[in-house]
């Protein structure tokens, strides 16, 4: 935890929780909506490398897509996310394959 004096570049400060995610796999997992109001879920896997990320007071990683950052942000923002996404070490788009199957949930898997 760090005291910020600003979040997100909004009025006023306070506590903050930073997370600093291990390298190697890791998978993100959005949960979001489709046109009709159906819950979808996002999914991508890439791998966390070292390197310098932004220190503005958010968790942040450096992630490498097997498809590339450009194209990474244009398939992610099209699938129609929400904001917040979770980020798991490991690669598990299979078991939340099954865990979509179970619930009739669609999934867009945005890279492996």
């Amino acid at each position: 935890m760090k005291i910020v004096p600003v979040f997100h570049g909004k009025t006023g400060g306070g506590y903050l929780t930073q997370f600093y995610p291990h390298l190697g796999p890791v998978t993100y997992l959005g949960i979001t909506q489709d046109k009709d109001g159906h819950f979808k879920f996002v999914m991508a896997e890439g791998v966390n490398e070292p390197g310098p990320i932004f220190t503005f007071g958010d968790t942040n990683m450096r992630t490498r897509f097997t498809c590339g950052a450009r194209e990474f942000c244009n398939r992610w923002s099209e699938a129609g996310p929400t904001h917040h996404m979770a980020a798991a070490t490991g690669r598990h788009i299979d078991t939340i394959l099954k865990v979509a199957k179970i619930f009739d949930v669609p999934v867009d898997i945005i890279t492996r």
